[in-house]
Order: structure tokens, then C-alpha cells, then sequence
């Protein structure tokens, strides 16, 4: 059993690392010049998180167990990791939002129409290497309250 686990996490770890790297590469970037006009597709870069969201939440939860062992085997104290994986996804979230906020004001002037959060000139704002890492942290912070099993035997 446990090989079929680490088989489906690193298969659905792969999956994950690909949508964030094809929606990285699929992302139109702001031309100054240009008319900026995305046409008929849509935010195509989407369509690699979007399909297999399913397997990407997989992931990260599973990666909860998987930190959970890693734990068991590290001789750091609970609570420093603990600090350490909130104070890394608050850093990562803190500067995303800003890098959000401040794409949407500076490429507004570069396009005739409302230009929303999510738009197909922002994808790699929001699924990058440093959200990835913001996820993984909020596994590991998550993995400390998962419910252990009772080694021996269970008390009538």
C-alpha cells in the first residue's frame, strides 16, 4: 500500500510541477506598444491548473502526510517549524499580493478594456514557484494536526 502512495504522489507531483510550468509558459505578457487584445482563446493558461485541479489539491494534501513522516525524522522542535512554514507562506502571500495589486495598476494603461486580477497577462503571478512554495509550507504547517493512530491495541 504505501508504494501505491509514494507512486500517486510523485506521479500527481509531476502533474502539479507541469500546470505551473505550462501556465507559466502559456502566459501572455503585457506589450507596451501592442494592442494587447487576447482574442477568442480566452485565459488559456488557466486550462493546465483548471483540468486538473483535482490532482493538484491531491497533491498538496498528500503532501501533508509525506511532511508529517519528514517530521517524525528532523530533530527540529514543533514549534520552530511551525513558525518557520507560517512566517514563509505570510512572506510569499504578502509579497504575491503586492506583486498582484501593483501588475493590475501598471498594465491597466496598456489595455482598452477592465483589466480583472485573473486575466490571461497575470497567470504567472499566481501560479509560480513561489506559490508552489506558499502551498507546501501551508502542507507543512497543516500536517502537525493531523490525527495520529494509536500504535498497540485500541481499549474497549
Amino acid at each position: 500500500m504505501r508504494i501505491l502512495f509514494w507512486l500517486s504522489v510523485i506521479i500527481s507531483g509531476v502533474v502539479t510541477v507541469s500546470g505551473f510550468v505550462l501556465t507559466n509558459l502559456s502566459t501572455a505578457s503585457i506589450d507596451s506598444g501592442g494592442n494587447n487584445y487576447t482574442g477568442g482563446n480566452g485565459n488559456i493558461g488557466l486550462m493546465f491548473i483548471v483540468f486538473p485541479s483535482l490532482i493538484v489539491m491531491y497533491f498538496f494534501f498528500a503532501m501533508m502526510f509525506v511532511l508529517e513522516m519528514v517530521h517524525e525524522r528532523i530533530s527540529i522542535t514543533r514549534r520552530k517549524l511551525q513558525i518557520g512554514y507560517l512566517g514563509v507562506f505570510l512572506l510569499i502571500v504578502g509579497i504575491s499580493l503586492y506583486r498582484i495589486i501593483s501588475f493590475r495598476n501598471e498594465a491597466q494603461q496598456y489595455v482598452d478594456y477592465e483589466l480583472g486580477y485573473l486575466s490571461p497577462f497575470s497567470n504567472n503571478l499566481f501560479f509560480n514557484v513561489w506559490t508552489f512554495i506558499a502551498c507546501l509550507c501551508a502542507a507543512g504547517f497543516f500536517s502537525f494536526y493531523l490525527k495520529k493512530r494509536e500504535s498497540g491495541r485500541r481499549e474497549k
